[in-house]
C-alpha cells in the first residue's frame, strides 16, 4: 500500500524549499511583498538569524513569519465560550478545537451560541478563508486549517487565527508551510507545558518559514493541489482495494473452514472419533479450571449453517472447551492494583487482545487477593484471551513464557480441548463473530460480545485435528499471498 500521508508531508517540504516548481525572473521577489506591507504602514519586521534559516531557499524568497505578513487586526485569539452559552442549534456554529485537523476540517461535534452570547462577539467571527492555527500540539504536532464556514472560534488559549490579506500572500501557502516539518519542529522546541503541551501566540507567529514571491506562492497551491487529488484517488482506489481483500480474505476462510480449501484424507480419521477425546478432555478442563457443566447447551438438532464433509462432524461451540469471562466489576477495582513484586499476579487488559502483546501492562493484584478470590479467572499458557469492550472479538493465544496473570472484566478466557487446533478456533470465531454482527446491525462493525447462552449454541464443524491443522495452513499460504 502506498503511504500517502507521507508523500503529503514530503510534497509540502519540497514546496517550502523551492522544488516543487520553478523560479520565474518575471514573478519578481519577496522583497515586493515587503514594500508593499511598507506602504500600507508595516513598520517593523523579524530579524530571521541564521541559526533560523534552516535550509538555502531560492535567491528571490526570503525568510519572514506570520507576524511580517500580518496587521495586528488580522491577528487574533480564540473566545472563551461558557457551556451554558452552548446550544444544539442556533445562529451560527462554534468552530472548536476538534475541528481542526491536518490542513483539513473535520467535521464534527457542532454546537451553537445562545443569540445573545453570540451579539456579544459578533465583531470576533470567523469567515471562509481564514486561518485557524492550533496552539495546542499533540503526539509532537499540532495542525492548521483554512475552513469553508462562518463561526465563532473557540478555545481561546489555545487557537489563533489570520484573516488573509491576498494581496501580501496566498492563505493557503501559509497554511501549507505552517505545516512542513521544520515549522513543525520549530513550534515543538518553543512549546511548554506538561498535560497540555502548547505554544503561545507571541512565539508561533516570529517562527521563520520561507516566504517565495507571490504569484510563485499561488503556483506552489496549484501544484499542490494537483498532486493531492491524485493522492485522494489513491486513497480511494487503496480504500476500496482494502475492501475488497478484506471480503475475499473473507470467503477463503469460509471456505476453508468449510472444507472446501483441502483434500479430505482417510488417513486422518473422522471427527467422530475425535469427539470422544474431546468430551474426555474437555470434563478434565472443568474439573482443573473450577468449571462447571453448563446445562444451557442444547442438543444437535439438525439445522445447520452449511454442508460439510461426510466425516466431519457439527457441535455446539459451548462443547470444545471452557468459556470463561472476566470479574464482576467490584471484584476487581484500580485500588486492588499493586506494584510488580514477587508475590504478585498480573492482571491481563483489552490491550494484550489487541495487540498480540503479553509483555504490555502494569497492573498487578496480591497473591494473597489472588488465592482467595481470583484463582477461578487464571490465565495458562494455550489459553485464548477475547477482548470484549471497545474493540470487540480481538483474539490473542496466550504464549508459554506468559506472566502468571488473571483477566479484567473487558476480556474472555477460552480453554480449548486439545482436539480443536486453537487457529482452526480463531478463524471459526472472527467468522461468525462478524456474521452476528452483520445480522443485527447490516454491517461489519462489531459492537457487542454476543451473549454467553447465544454464543456457545453457535454450531462449529469438527474435522480430524490433522485436517484442522492443514486447513490453518492453507488459509494462512493464501493470506500470505494476499
Amino acid at each position: 500500500m502506498i503511504d500517502t500521508g507521507a508523500l503529503r508531508k514530503e510534497i509540502i517540504n519540497l514546496a517550502v524549499q523551492g522544488k516543487l516548481v520553478s523560479q520565474k525572473s518575471d514573478e519578481g521577489d519577496t522583497e515586493d511583498i515587503y514594500d508593499l506591507l511598507r506602504k500600507k504602514g508595516k513598520k517593523t519586521f523579524a530579524d530571521i538569524s541564521e541559526e533560523n534559516m534552516s535550509f538555502s531557499i531560492p535567491n528571490s524568497w526570503r525568510w519572514g513569519t506570520i507576524s511580517d505578513l500580518t496587521f495586528d487586526n488580522e491577528l487574533n485569539d480564540g473566545n472563551w465560550v461558557l457551556k451554558e452559552d452552548m446550544v444544539d442549534f442556533g445562529p451560527v456554529k462554534l468552530i472548536q478545537l476538534g475541528n481542526i485537523g491536518d490542513c483539513k476540517y473535520i467535521e464534527k461535534g457542532y454546537k451553537y451560541l445562545t443569540e445573545e452570547h453570540f451579539l456579544e462577539l459578533n465583531s470576533r467571527q470567523i469567515y471562509p478563508g481564514y486561518l485557524l492555527i492550533n496552539r495546542l500540539v499533540v503526539k509532537d504536532m499540532y495542525s492548521c486549517i483554512i475552513p469553508d464556514v462562518k463561526g465563532i472560534l473557540m478555545t481561546a488559549v489555545d487557537v489563533c487565527w489570520v484573516a488573509p490579506n491576498i494581496e501580501h500572500y496566498n492563505i493557503e501557502y501559509i497554511m501549507y508551510a505552517l505545516s512542513s516539518n521544520d515549522f513543525r519542529n520549530k513550534v515543538q522546541s518553543l512549546g511548554h507545558g506538561v498535560t497540555r503541551f502548547r505554544i503561545s501566540k507571541t512565539n508561533l507567529i516570529n517562527i521563520a518559514f520561507p516566504i517565495p514571491p507571490i504569484s510563485e506562492q499561488n503556483r506552489i497551491v496549484k501544484k499542490i493541489k494537483e498532486l493531492f487529488k491524485l493522492l485522494d484517488r489513491i486513497d480511494a482506489l487503496q480504500t476500496q482495494y482494502s475492501s475488497d481483500l478484506e471480503v475475499l480474505k473473507s470467503k477463503i476462510i469460509d471456505a476453508g473452514i468449510q472444507g472446501k480449501l483441502t483434500e479430505q484424507l482417510p488417513e486422518d480419521g473422522t471427527a467422530e472419533e475425535l469427539l470422544e477425546q474431546i468430551e474426555i478432555q474437555k470434563n478434565t478442563i472443568l474439573k482443573n479450571r473450577k468449571g462447571r457443566v453448563d446445562k444451557k447447551i442444547k442438543a444437535i438438532d439438525g439445522d445447520f449453517p452449511y454442508e460439510i464433509p461426510s466425516h466431519w462432524k457439527w457441535i455446539r461451540f459451548g462443547n470444545i472447551g471452557l468459556f470463561k469471562k472476566g470479574p464482576f466489576g467490584s471484584a476487581l477495582t484500580k485500588s486492588m492494583f499493586v506494584p510488580k513484586g514477587k508475590n504478585t499476579v498480573k492482571v491481563y487488559e483489552q490491550q494484550h487482545a489487541i495487540n498480540k502483546d503479553n509483555t504490555l501492562g502494569t497492573y498487578y493484584i496480591t497473591r494473597e487477593y489472588f488465592d482467595d478470590s481470583m484463582s477461578g479467572f487464571e490465565v495458562l499458557p494455550g489459553d485464548i484471551i477475547v477482548s470484549c469492550a471497545g474493540t470487540i472479538g480481538e483474539t490473542y493465544i496466550m504464549p508459554d513464557d506468559i506472566e502468571q496473570g488473571i483477566i479484567n472484566q473487558a476480556l474472555m478466557r477460552v480453554t480449548l480441548a486439545e482436539g480443536i487446533n486453537r487457529k482452526f478456533f480463531q478463524y471459526y470465531f472472527d467468522a461468525n463473530l462478524k456474521k452476528s454482527a452483520q445480522n443485527e446491525s447490516n454491517g461489519s462493525a462489531i459492537k457487542n460480545i454476543p451473549p454467553f447462552d447465544v454464543m456457545k449454541n453457535w454450531y462449529f464443524p469438527i474435522p480430524p485435528l490433522e485436517e484442522q491443522e492443514r486447513i490453518v495452513e492453507k488459509i494462512e499460504n493464501i493470506l500470505t499471498l494476499l
